[in-house]
């Protein structure tokens, strides 16, 4: 055999032992636990009727979340409505979420601040409390990734979603309580902002009517135009067409901060508001929020919004914007 046929032999011998090891190599990347196939997490999310997100140790600090026949609601928060678009897509988020394998023994848990007692937990019900999903979550690798594990699973996964920022829970002591705040319904007006053709501040004995109505133009072959106007009263105080035009954008978008026991509503002092916001729109459809009392020494207020069971709590410079500042002659 020539020399030029072995030197051929010997570089056909290399190509196939380069290629076997390219083979390998991309074997190991579809299958490696670095794979972001590898976390699925199934359950019909159609049968989610209970959330509840908790520290093992602390469970009164959780957030309970369950399902009623109006929508969902915030258990331990006066059973007050809750935004529905973020329960969904929190269930969304957790059907959806993928992740690779970064441990497969419980001896690594405390690595990854997943073990009982330091994990936050989160556990989804279907009827008849069957429990759907129960995972442990620790602390984030990044903006938007955490670790996770499922129960009864000894894997843990580096999981594509940060659900650890999602309840706010970062570098928070286990015994401090999951805010609430950003999961309620909090909007006070019912009234869409480009709908609203009228409203109403009573402040005390005194009532400010206020219309978005038609004003004939200065040109006599110019269609008449719309703006805001101060109805009544007549005398006294008049505000002008931008004030009223921008109270107007303030009470469509009205949110309260909190909410408060609706239990002890009489104590409030909403049974006779002095303070009262009234707003209607073309489809004759009306929103009232009442204003009571002051809340301790931090002037905020309290405040119930007609045809609802709850009652919120509103900052004392909200309060103010609609009651103090408009009529301030200074």
């Amino acid at each position: 055999m020539n020399k030029k046929i072995i030197f051929t032999l010997l570089a056909v011998l290399v190509v196939l032992i380069v290629a076997s090891y390219a083979l390998k190599g991309l074997n190991r990347a579809t299958s490696s636990p670095e794979s972001l196939d590898e976390l699925r997490i199934e359950f019909d999310p159609g049968q989610v009727t209970r959330i509840d997100v908790y520290k093992q140790d602390y469970p009164d600090s959780g957030l309970h979340f369950a399902k009623h026949e109006s929508g969902w609601v915030v258990v331990n928060a006066y059973n007050s409505p809750a935004k529905v678009e973020d329960i969904e897509k929190l269930i969304t988020d957790l059907t959806d979420v993928r992740g690779s394998v970064r441990g497969e023994s419980a001896d690594l848990y405390g690595n990854f601040d997943i073990t009982d007692d330091k994990a936050l937990q989160i556990e989804l019900f279907g009827s008849d409390d069957a429990r759907l999903l129960h995972l442990y979550v620790g602390k984030g690798s990044g903006g938007r990734e955490c670790f996770m594990r499922m129960a009864g699973l000894p894997v843990v996964y580096l999981a594509d979603e940060n659900f650890i920022s999602r309840f706010a829970a970062w570098n928070a002591p286990p015994e401090k309580k999951l805010p609430t705040d950003r999961w309620l319904q909090l909007t006070l007006c019912d009234i869409d902002r480009d709908a609203m053709t009228s409203f109403k501040i009573n402040k005390g004995k005194t009532a400010y009517d206020f219309a978005f109505v038609e004003e004939p133009s200065e040109d006599t072959l110019t269609p008449p135009i719309k703006a805001w106007k101060q109805i009544s009263p007549a005398k006294g105080i008049k505000l002008e067409e931008s004030k009223i035009k921008s109270l107007s954008s303030s009470l469509a978008g009205l949110r309260a901060s909190d909410v408060v026991d609706p239990s002890e509503k009489s104590k409030y002092g909403l049974d006779k508001p002095k303070y009262i916001l009234r707003a209607g729109d073309d489809q004759a459809n009306t929103a009232q929020i009442d204003f009571g009392s002051k809340i301790d020494d931090s002037e905020d207020r309290y405040a119930a919004v007609k045809g609802r069971e709850s009652v919120y709590k509103v900052s004392k410079s909200t309060f103010e914007r609609f009651f103090v500042q408009p009529f301030a002659t200074d």
